[in-house]
């Protein structure tokens, strides 16, 4: 069994946004073909947020039933762009509930996946990072508030992990998904990075930057914790492997 990661699908919904002013042509069609070509129906596929360009959830519908058809058991995290996913755990599961890949997602809370539990949140734009590139698919400003409200969530979720992870009756490999940057290339700690590398993680995942501001987002090792950056375009429009079982 392996477990992958993909963020900033960023898919069309009933808006029909399309991507190619961003430059990536035929969207999502590169992304279906490498993801249906890699991912084996009983492999794990993280969604690490800015699933879609809904707003609202019946905007959302296709799109969710476009990663339903992918091949693979899904983990969905929420993005900044992510405004249909609301504020309960409630509805989005039963939004969810159609689609039976879409197994589990993060919302104050952890998942237990095949051997993995994976703990994360959404995050935001920690004041540590460099100066980045803004506008739609830009970086969000620092917003202190923004911040701690997802240092707690980050810490519940981590929190609940422990709990699953302590009722397993097998041994289990954490992991933490996110969407914004935990750790930038600058390798200052942050309010998130400081946690994450506590709770002692395999794998870090996490998307959010694109294009020019892609090397600001922090990969490879440190405190024991791989770093991975999994946004559409920084994966090479293909679902990245994170670890194997």
């Amino acid at each position: 069994m392996r477990l992958f990661g993909i963020g900033d699908t960023h898919l069309p919904s009933t808006r029909n946004k399309d991507m190619e002013r961003f430059g990536w042509m035929e969207h999502p069609r590169p992304l279906q073909r490498a993801w249906d070509e890699k991912v084996r129906p009983e492999d794990i596929v993280i969604v690490a947020g800015d699933i879609s360009w809904a707003t609202r959830p019946h905007e959302v519908m296709d799109d969710l039933k476009w990663l339903d058809e992918r091949p693979g058991r899904k983990l969905l995290v929420r993005g900044n762009h992510d405004y249909w996913w609301g504020d309960s755990a409630s509805k989005l599961r039963k939004l969810l509930e159609p689609f039976k890949t879409l197994e589990a997602f993060l919302h104050n809370s952890a998942a237990v996946m095949g051997p993995w539990v994976i703990a994360g949140t959404r995050l935001w734009t920690a004041p540590e990072a460099p100066p980045m590139p803004g506008g739609e698919m830009g970086d969000e400003p620092i917003d202190q508030g923004y911040v701690e409200r997802e240092t707690r969530r980050l810490a519940t979720s981590i929190e609940d992990a422990k709990k699953k992870e302590a009722a397993s009756p097998t041994p289990l490999v954490r992991v933490a998904a996110v969407h914004f940057p935990p750790l930038y290339a600058n390798e200052k700690a942050t309010a998130f990075s400081d946690p994450i590398e506590a709770f002692k993680p395999k794998v870090c995942v996490y998307g959010h930057l694109h294009s020019t501001g892609i090397p600001a987002g922090f990969t490879g090792e440190r405190a024991g914790v791989r770093y991975v950056l999994a946004s559409c375009d920084a994966a090479g429009f293909s679902p990245v492997l994170l670890d194997e079982v």
